[in-house]
């Protein structure tokens, strides 16, 4: 069932201060100086233009498994600037966890917003017919693409993910993963801050 719906604005998605473009390290200061505090494998997750799945299994030192929240196709009531998307442009918002397949441990809460349209079709039927991680459906298509950083900060969990992630520091960024000059989709994601410290 198609839905319409008006997607938030990009500064309601994080009040923190960090909303700025064009680095994976945040702009304000004290944000900084909270990311030199974290453990080496944060740091070098938020700040990775690569796929984090492929990442966090190298960290984890076990499979990921994707557990996809929620998924829906929406029209845009105004325009996405973000996506370069007009209003009355359909987009599909995806909602997912990433955890360790063997632990169970939650380990990234992210949300996407996605213009179908620009993607091959068999990169378009796995995004809505399976459970894969959309770097994955990506890299195993040969699709080229970039990740451009839109926002980069750390604070509490927000948008849901504290029920998922707990209540503690996580970090955040947002970025548009782009293909042939335009984005294919503006990418949110939230992982403990604390990850990969060592007990």
């Amino acid at each position: 069932m198609l839905a319409t719906t008006a997607l938030a604005a990009p500064a309601e998605m994080d009040a923190s201060g960090a909303q700025w473009r064009g680095s994976w390290t945040p702009s304000h200061p004290d944000h900084r100086n909270l990311m030199r505090d974290l453990p080496t494998p944060a740091r070098m997750l938020l700040t990775t233009d690569g796929t984090v799945t492929a990442a966090l299994a190298a960290l984890v030192d076990e499979p990921i498994a994707v557990w996809r929240l929620g998924q829906q196709l929406v029209t845009l009531e105004h325009d996405d600037a973000e996506l370069n998307l007009g209003a009355s442009h359909r987009v599909l918002v995806r909602r997912v966890l990433l955890y360790g397949a063997h632990s169970y441990t939650p380990l990234l809460f992210g949300c996407s917003r996605i213009a179908l349209g620009r993607l091959p079709s068999d990169a378009r039927r796995a995004l809505l017919g399976s459970e894969e991680a959309i770097g994955l459906v990506l890299r195993e298509r040969r699709i080229e693409m970039f990740r451009a950083p839109l926002r980069v900060g750390i604070g509490p969990a927000i948008a849901g993910a504290a029920a998922l992630l707990g209540d503690g520091l996580t970090c955040r960024r947002r970025y548009a993963i782009e293909s042939a000059g335009a984005p294919l989709m503006i990418v949110d994601e939230q992982f403990p801050a604390r990850l990969g410290e060592q007990d």
